[in-house]
């Protein structure tokens, strides 16, 4: 039986550090990367668009706006770094309620000052 890991969403800046010290802890035993972990760590070096202190500091601004952003979406918002109101809503699509122009302008704010 598995046992059930508690995990929480990451931003993929986030990702990259992990990956990153994992590729030196085994380049130090002399054990190469999985192959999942070498496209994982490539994928998150390539998209990454803030740093991880960037990350950090925009996540703490944005659930400081009491939107009722949960961490997926707040992780979301992080790694997509939308442009626009559209980009926004595009990110909201499948959810059953609207934020108002108010609440995106609020959301777009704190992402233009990490862009």
């Amino acid at each position: 039986m598995m046992d059930v890991v508690d995990s929480k969403p990451v931003s993929i800046s986030e990702v990259a550090v992990v990956l990153k010290g994992k590729e030196k802890e085994y380049a130090e035993r002399e054990i190469d990367l999985l192959y999942e972990q070498r496209r994982a760590l490539e994928h998150a070096a390539k998209y990454s668009k803030v740093s991880v202190k960037d990350a950090e500091a925009m996540k703490s601004k944005l659930s400081e706006l009491e939107l009722n952003l949960t961490e997926e979406r707040i992780v979301k918002i992080i790694d997509l770094m939308p442009n626009s109101v559209d980009d926004i809503r595009a990110i909201f699509a499948k959810e059953r309620f609207r934020y108002s122009e108010e609440e995106i302008k609020k959301i777009t704010d704190v992402v233009d000052q990490y862009r």
